[in-house]
Formats: C-alpha cells, structure tokens, sequence
C-alpha cells in the first residue's frame, strides 16, 4: 500500500479520457483496457491528469519556531501538479466491505507504516494503513517539540507531543481500531500550517497517485468492485456518472487501465 484545506462540494464538469478508448469519460469511464493473464487477481491502474495550467503552490506563513523551520520552502500541499500536468495525492480505494484478499498481500505487508515529523511538515503528506494489520509509526526527526493530531470517525482521538530526538518520547505508535469511509486530517497544534491525511481501511486495496499523476492498486479479486475517488481540496472527485466519486469496475486477470482521467480545473477551485 502505497493545509488547511476546503471541502468544495463542487460538482461541476470532470472530464476523463481514456488512453486505452476512444469514448470520451465526460459522462462516466468506458470499460477499462485489459491486459489479460492468467489467476483469479487484477491490478488496476490509471493516470489523473490536471487538465489546465499548473496552478502556483502558496509559500505558507512561518510563525512558530521561526529560527528553524524558516530554512525551508514551506507551500501549500493542497493540490500538487506535476510539471506533466499529473496531480498528485488522489486517493483511490475499494468501497468494497469484505473483499477476498490476495495472499501474497497478506505475507507481504509491512508491519508499520510511517508518518515523519520533518523539514517541518508531515512527511508523507497523504498515506493509507490497513487498520488491523498495521500500526502507525510516528516520529519527530525536528529539533523543536512537535504535535499530532487526528479524531477518526468513531474511534478514538490522539493529541500526542513529541520531544525532539534524542528523547524517548520522540517517537510513538498509534492503532486504528476501524476502517473509515474517507481520509481524515491529521495536524500539528504547534505548527498550523502542517497537514496530513491518513485513511485506515480494513484491506490493503488502496493507492494514492505518484507526482506524474499514476496511481496502481494491485492484485484485487476478479469481479465487480466498486471505488472511490477522493483528493483533499475538492473532496469526492465526481461526474454525472460517478455520484459522490464512486465507480465500478468489472475486474479481470490482468491489468485493468483506466487510462489517462482529465479533471477540470473547476473541481479544485476554493470558495
């Protein structure tokens, strides 16, 4: 498995075109191209695409442990486009409650997943966890106290300080005790302009796109699975064909491309 910020519920236009089709996705997503193989798992792949001018980061204001953390380049994390226009941080993950799990997943999951306190920001800035298999490792690798923050859904808060390093205290563990429907953010109480966002799943068939836009959940069970499409800015990433950024897709052996999917800058415009 692989700042402050608005919940638009802008819906408008969401344009997807599909490398591997030639009908347009302005109305919904074509059948994915397969690349066929043998065995009862699929992968599922595809390209977001910011289909407009890159927008400029936003330097965000430095007001707390100014002597430290003012050496870095600290800009909104928001919406990150790739100088190929390929929009990073979009979340895609099965909706699916119980999904027959691959067991080369099973024997090859990490037992950590980690959440670094560094240059001044969360590092990663988006990740997923697979809530009853793994645990979250977080650390402070700053030279200034740091906090983390979250209140899943349902289950229980954290509000953790963590001393710089070498201190004992500089790291910590923390378990989910169940899955959540969306990404929820995590913050630093110390240093408001940090964000992240973390989403506990009860499976490992999740995936958050790279820098140039790629995303791969990789070895899902054969057979209709449906998904969801989440980016922090604008939230569900939906069209008319795809209510509150939901999809599905027939999953075969094999590769299974969505290809190339063209989202209108509108979706990330903050009111």
């Amino acid at each position: 498995m692989k700042h402050a910020t608005s919940y638009s519920a802008n819906r408008r236009r969401f344009l997807v075109h599909s490398a591997a089709a030639t009908a347009s996705f302005a109305t919904g997503f074509a059948a994915p191209s397969i690349l066929r193989a043998a065995g009862g798992w699929g992968d599922l792949v595809g390209r977001f695409v910011y289909d407009g001018d890159p927008p400029e980061r936003r330097v965000l204001p430095v007001d707390k442990d100014v002597a430290h953390c003012s050496q870095y380049d600290i800009r909104d994390e928001s919406l990150i486009v790739g100088e190929d226009r390929g929009l990073k941080n979009v979340y895609v993950y099965c909706r699916d409650r119980r999904v027959d799990i691959s067991p080369e997943l099973q024997h090859a999951v990490r037992e950590q997943v980690l959440l670094d306190n560094r240059y001044c920001i969360f590092v990663p800035h988006c990740l997923t966890v697979w809530h009853d298999r793994q645990e979250l490792f977080i650390r402070n690798s700053e030279p200034v106290a740091e906090n983390v923050a979250f209140s899943p859904l349902g289950d229980r808060p954290a509000n953790l300080v963590l001393p710089p390093p070498p201190a004992e205290g500089a790291t910590a563990t923390w378990t989910f005790g169940r899955p959540q429907r969306n990404p929820f953010p995590v913050v630093c109480n110390y240093h408001p302009w940090e964000i992240a966002y973390i989403l506990p799943l009860g499976h490992p068939y999740a995936d958050i796109s790279d820098q140039d836009g790629t995303f791969r959940i990789e070895k899902l069970p054969v057979g209709q699975r449906e998904f969801q499409v989440w980016q922090e800015r604008a939230g569900y990433l939906a069209t008319p064909r795809w209510p509150r950024g939901r999809f599905v897709v027939d999953i075969q052996p094999g590769v299974n491309n969505l290809g190339v999917i063209r989202l209108d800058p509108s979706l990330f415009a903050q009111g």
